[in-house]
């Protein structure tokens, strides 16, 4: 190239490179030392080579490569080093030249810083946003210096073949799944029950895709279309909740996830219906005719009978009987930081499925419930029919409400204690007669232990009769349920499937179905709702 077109170039392409090399430097003595240096060999290369075809990016590959230089002779400093620095490191000769290929680079790049490991980011960001020296990371983060500058090293290795990836998500993107049903089969801790835990559609879409399959936190960031930063804070505290389990290859759910379908809720729907028909008549027919109100050790508000086998049938139901545990509730639960001792239990939505037989009940259940001790237990449990007391109830408000049961049958209320029962619908306040006072009632179905052991006799002689055929209804459906059982999660369901007609809330649920098309139950009064299905017993 002749000299005059030589200078012409260098002259229209000065201004723009030193305001380059101005945006990317630490001062502008080097901003000007790294212009010049550009100029220079562009000028000297434009004079001695003819096979230039394209003069203004190869002006800007000789400043991307100055600029990469010059950020490598820092290294070892990295003092108020602009992220720019970090892309003209990281740039292929296919990557210098167009601004818009450059800010596109640059948007990728902090995309990718996201997916490095949590020392990794930390590193190139206090190296390459912060300015700070190699050695004064390694202070900050009490790492030995020949670690950070290791760590330096892979970071951009990695994001190096980050740019180079494509990125593709999953449906999860704009579709995420979302739980209906979060259960709490034992204990719940200070947090709560389980529902407390997963209330974020994050979490709840992290342990969907991780039900079966571990994952790692930049396989489950890519699946979501999420930063991984914000998938690795909800992972670290669902693995410390016990939610999830750490294994090689990443993360993998410590729940019981079910997807139903309209195959698996007809199954379950027919089991227990068949279940119910033979099961609720017998032992409604017999608690009917059998108890007698206010004799015998059985107390219940007014001597209502149809508001006495609202909790005697269900209670009967869950505490008669006894399954054949080979599978203890401490080999199956996880033992949680708050104190929680539980396995936690989810739905989730599927809009095609057809939904199960009394659907909506079954969404209102919470429990059944129960606490206390050898004097005095309480038992309970939500329906759609009642009041909404387990889902929110915690260890202090349950150990709360037996020791004040103690007291009302020991002693008289404090007021403001009387007034917290009488809200939760254990007792009733109604004016003395004489207009003098405040009367509390037990306002639940109250058993001595007498009564108990002869209700639960009526419950179990109808277990017998029926044994043989609920025995081939439970078989015939907990063949279906391992199927899609993760291995390391077989012996958390086969814990729960045990108890199928016994603690069983979802069977409890068809029985009252049943029992209430049939008439044989009332539906409750309004007053009578809060405390609905609530026994406590004298032992």
């Amino acid at each position: 190239m002749i000299q005059e077109q030589a200078e012409q170039i260098v002259l229209r392409l000065m201004k723009p490179l030193y305001a380059f090399a101005r945006s990317r430097s630490a001062t502008i003595q080097d901003a000007e030392d790294i212009a010049q240096e550009v100029v220079l060999k562009l000028y000297r290369a434009l004079l001695k080579r003819s096979d230039i075809a394209e003069p203004e990016k190869f002006a800007w590959t000789i400043a991307h490569n100055a600029l990469a230089n010059y950020y490598r002779s820092r290294s070892g400093y990295g003092n108020n080093v602009p992220l720019h620095g970090l892309i003209d490191v990281l740039s292929t000769q296919e990557e210098m030249g167009a601004h818009l290929e450059e800010r596109e680079t640059e948007e990728r790049l902090h995309r990718e810083i996201a997916y490095l490991s949590k020392t990794q980011r930390h590193i190139i960001i206090m190296h390459y946003f912060e300015g700070k020296r190699q050695h004064e990371i390694a202070s900050a983060l009490a790492l030995p210096l020949g670690t950070v500058k290791w760590h330096l090293s892979n970071a951009k290795t990695d994001l190096r073949k980050g740019l180079d990836t494509v990125r593709t998500n999953t449906e999860l993107k704009f579709n995420p799944v979302k739980f209906n049903m979060i259960s709490t089969n034992g204990s719940a801790g200070t947090m709560g029950g389980n529902a407390a835990y997963l209330r974020s559609t994050l979490a709840q879409n992290i342990l969907y895709l991780v039900r079966a399959t571990a994952m790692s936190v930049n396989e489950i960031a890519d699946a979501m279309a999420v930063a991984p930063v914000y998938v690795e804070s909800e992972v670290e505290f669902l693995e410390e909740n016990g939610f999830m389990l750490k294994q090689d290859k990443g993360y993998i759910a410590n729940i019981l996830l079910d997807i139903p379908t309209t195959e698996t809720n007809q199954h379950m729907s027919d089991m227990y219906e068949k279940a119910a028909e033979l099961f609720a008549p017998a032992l409604f027919d017999a608690l009917e005719s059998d108890v007698i109100l206010g004799e015998d050790g059985v107390i219940c508000p007014r001597n209502d009978m149809n508001f006495a086998l609202w909790a005697l049938v269900p209670y009967a139901i869950a505490w008669s009987g006894k399954p054949d545990e080979r599978i203890t509730f401490e080999e199956a639960a996880t033992i949680r930081p708050d104190g929680g001792v539980n396995i936690c239990h989810c739905t989730i939505e599927n809009p095609d499925a057809q939904p199960i037989k009394y659907s909506e009940s079954l969404a209102k259940m919470g429990g059944p419930s129960w606490n206390g001790g050898d004097d005095v237990m309480l038992w309970m449990m939500d329906t759609i029919w009642g009041g909404d007391r387990v889902g929110n109830y915690h260890p202090d408000i349950m150990n709360r409400d037996l020791s004040t049961m103690r007291m009302f049958f020991d002693d008289v209320l404090p007021d403001d204690e009387a007034a917290r029962m009488a809200e939760r619908g254990f007792i009733s306040r109604k004016p003395s007669p004489q207009g003098d006072g405040i009367i509390d009632m037990l306002n639940i179905v109250w058993l001595n232990n007498e009564a108990n052991k002869r209700i639960l006799a009526i419950a179990s002689t109808i277990r017998d009769k029926f044994h043989a055929d609920l025995e081939a209804l439970k078989d015939a459906f907990i063949s279906t349920r391992f199927n899609d059982t993760p291995e390391h999660l077989k012996k958390v369901r086969a814990y729960g499937l045990q108890h199928i007609f016994h603690s069983d809330g979802c069977f409890i649920i068809y029985v009252l179905n049943k029992l209430i098309e049939w008439g044989k139950l009332k539906l409750p009064t309004e007053e009578q709702r809060n405390s609905l299905c609530s026994v406590v017993v004298a032992r």
